[in-house]
């Protein structure tokens, strides 16, 4: 993560996540190598102890508390990184160009309860996880702030810093979920809507809120802000997430790091085009972006044809190496949210500067389109898709402003079939069959 305004806060050191993946996963190995001796010595009994073996009351104690936050920031890291592949292909920003019939289901909008979205986890690129990672991320995330609300300052450094971080990073991941799964479930509760979802991401976005500002951290809370007006524009409460917008000052940016190595930490989209070829641009974005060069949209042919026999691979110029960081919030987004409340409350000529000031910093002419609340919503809804290209909104503004699907339903698939409506993915039944709170599968 950085930030373009303020660094990083207290809290959150830039290689933590990775020391903290490293960490956890030497208590696991630790753990699995003394198991493995210990039943070697004694196949015939069913009751070994393992002296070894690290439980959750060793890890989860104050020395651990930034290692404990670190790590589930970065499970969030690895989820958001999944969701924009997924929800890329699932929508019009990317599209399948290798013969993978999880792919096909995916771009084609006819996906099925037991399909890797659902139960792959951080270590798969060509099926790009979405729902466990996501889970796993709101659940780290939530773990390590009930117990740090259970330590003390004396016990802690910056415990109410991390307090912030992690509850931050839960509500952006039940956001994720909320816009992009039909429903979802919280430690095996109950099936929850998208509306139930924005309600306790908003929770936690509040949390986080208070206890950064009493931290003084102020690029979480800033982050946070941009989290619950993202929220709140999704329950259809503009004026609110308007106000929260505007506390967002100019140069905010909280990004996500990668890694050149680890497999869970390199840039999925890179991954996905132009290393895997798996993926290409939408032909719908390089056609926007032969017209008008934009440089948020800009994308570079491969040269070379994807296995499906049909597509020709072209990748974004955004996400041009496997370390590229890829952003969370950023000022834009606040800006356009503004803007869309100003179209709501019919002042169009807000909006209208809004629209001209990000055409301009973009090289691009300035609004030309019809003066209605219509046209100009139309201006934003393009801002939107140019400005969070491959950065994880398209599929929620698709769903929160009812937004044609793109090709249409109905329409035949390169690949085979023809496109269907599925407008958010289905509760997997990785979920769905283990939860006992909800049962059944399909």
């Amino acid at each position: 993560m950085r930030n373009a305004t303020s660094g990083r806060g207290p809290a959150v050191p830039p290689c933590a996540p990775d020391r903290a993946r490293r960490a956890l996963a030497s208590f696991a190995a630790a753990a699995a190598t003394a198991l493995t001796v210990a039943a070697c010595r004694d196949v015939t009994s069913l009751q070994q102890t393992n002296p070894d073996q690290l439980g959750a009351s060793a890890i989860y104690v104050p020395a651990n508390a930034a290692l404990i936050v670190n790590s589930a920031r970065g499970d969030f890291e690895c989820g958001y990184n999944g969701y924009i592949v997924a929800t890329g292909v699932f929508m019009d920003e990317l599209a399948t160009s290798i013969s993978w019939t999880n792919l096909f289901d995916l771009d084609r909008r006819t996906v099925t309860p037991n399909e890797p979205y659902g139960s792959a986890d951080c270590t798969s690129q060509q099926d790009p996880p979405l729902y466990t990672p996501l889970s796993v991320a709101r659940a780290s995330n939530d773990t390590a702030v009930g117990h740090l609300e259970k330590w003390t300052d004396a016990e802690v450094p910056n415990r109410t810093a991390l307090i912030g971080v992690a509850s931050a990073y839960s509500g952006y991941s039940l956001v994720l979920l909320g816009e992009g799964m039909c429903s979802g479930a919280i430690n095996l509760g109950p099936e929850l809507t998208d509306a139930q979802l924005f309600a306790e991401a908003r929770t936690r976005f509040d949390t986080a809120i208070a206890a950064a500002t009493r931290a003084g951290d102020t690029t979480t809370a800033r982050l946070a802000l941009l989290g619950r007006a993202r929220v709140e524009l999704d329950l259809g409460q503009s004026g609110p997430a308007a106000a929260d917008a505007a506390q967002i000052p100019p140069g905010f940016e909280v990004d996500i790091d990668h890694d050149a190595v680890q497999t869970r930490r390199q840039n999925l989209v890179y991954i996905h085009t132009q290393l895997g070829l798996f993926s290409s641009v939408d032909t719908s974005i390089q056609n926007l972006y032969a017209a008008t060069h934009d440089p948020r949209i800009a994308v570079t042919p491969t040269g070379q044809l994807g296995s499906d026999g049909h597509t020709l691979v072209v990748f974004p110029n955004k996400d041009a190496a496997p370390t590229t960081p890829q952003a969370v919030a950023k000022y834009s987004e606040a800006q356009l949210i503004i803007a869309e409340n100003d179209v709501n409350t019919g002042d169009l000529s807000g909006a209208i500067t809004i629209i001209n000031t990000l055409q301009a910093a973009n090289g691009q002419p300035a609004y030309s389109g019809p003066s209605t609340k219509a046209g100009v919503m139309a201006g934003i809804v393009d801002q939107r898709r140019r400005e969070f290209f491959l950065e994880g909104h398209r599929l929620g503004d698709i769903r929160r402003l009812s937004l044609p699907l793109a090709p249409t339903t109905g329409a035949p698939y390169v690949n085979g079939g023809d496109y269907a409506s599925q407008s958010c993915l289905p509760l997997p039944n990785v979920e769905r069959i283990n939860n006992p709170n909800i049962g059944g599968g399909a």
